[in-house]
């Protein structure tokens, strides 16, 4: 089965990256000479660094890259265990019936968001001795927002041939969640829209595109200059692995400006 397997970004430098990543959120470190490369184990989705000739990144709330996304067994645990750390961090929050979650930024200026498995109160126990985020994260999701859904989905399933496993409207914000995998197990309900789905989906231990389609027309979406850090694509494969750039997914989703 295919499987997103590296996230991309393009950096100016590497310094805090191996401390912040390593140090702090517990992953291993599979870095060669010229790439920072961290996962949370040998089978899971790596996120890795590039050093280019870049200026440093800043986001903003109408980007079209938006966040890295990271599962969790026990949310407050990694709280309790950031704040210690004095890493920054915004306080939990169940939001709607999507997840508990919170959200913490990288020495470099990118969003991780911290999401439990289970919603608040369904979390599960993680041990003493062990890690108390990286031996429970799975890096989940790369989160992307969108304002033309019918070319995003034709993109990601037809050209890429990913499959819609959720769809989550929040509609007081004006936007929808659309989640697309490789994956072909089955849903514990088929209906997309179902709630029911998506503890279940926190739980996979495979990495998901997140798009938020912003369904109000007036925002217009902000690509990363390329001569900024930024989100650089992802890579996807079984024994063979495909490269899927940044400036790929912007040419095939054109309403980005």
């Amino acid at each position: 089965m295919n499987k997103i397997t590296k996230q991309h970004f393009r950096v100016d430098n590497f310094d805090g990256l191996r401390e912040f990543y390593v140090d702090i959120l517990g992953m291993e470190n599979f870095s060669t000479n010229n790439t920072m490369i961290f996962g949370f184990n040998r089978n899971s989705c790596y996120i890795c660094f590039h050093k280019k000739c870049v200026k440093p990144y800043t986001s903003t709330s109408n980007d079209f890259y938006w966040k890295i996304g990271i599962t969790l067994k026990n949310l407050d645990v990694a709280v309790n265990y950031l704040c210690e750390k004095n890493i920054a961090i915004s306080a939990p929050v169940q939001f709607k019936k999507i997840g508990y979650m919170s959200k913490i930024t990288d020495p470099k200026g990118f969003i991780i968001e911290l999401l439990q498995q289970g919603f608040l109160g369904h979390e599960e126990k993680v041990y003493d001795n062990a890690h108390p985020i990286g031996s429970q994260g799975t890096l989940a999701h790369i989160t992307l927002r969108i304002n033309d859904l019918e070319k995003s989905q034709t993109y990601f399933e037809k050209k890429l041939n990913m499959r819609l496993m959720s769809i989550q409207a929040v509609e007081e914000f004006e936007f929808c969640l659309y989640f697309y995998s490789f994956s072909n197990e089955v849903l514990p309900n088929k209906d997309l829209n179902s709630v029911k789905n998506r503890e279940w989906l926190w739980r996979r231990p495979y990495t998901f595109i997140e798009l938020q389609h912003i369904q109000t027309t007036s925002v217009a979406l902000n690509k990363t200059p390329f001569d900024m850090a930024g989100f650089d694509g992802f890579s996807y494969g079984d024994t063979t692995e495909k490269y899927v750039s940044y400036s790929s997914i912007i040419d095939a989703l054109l309403s980005v400006t």
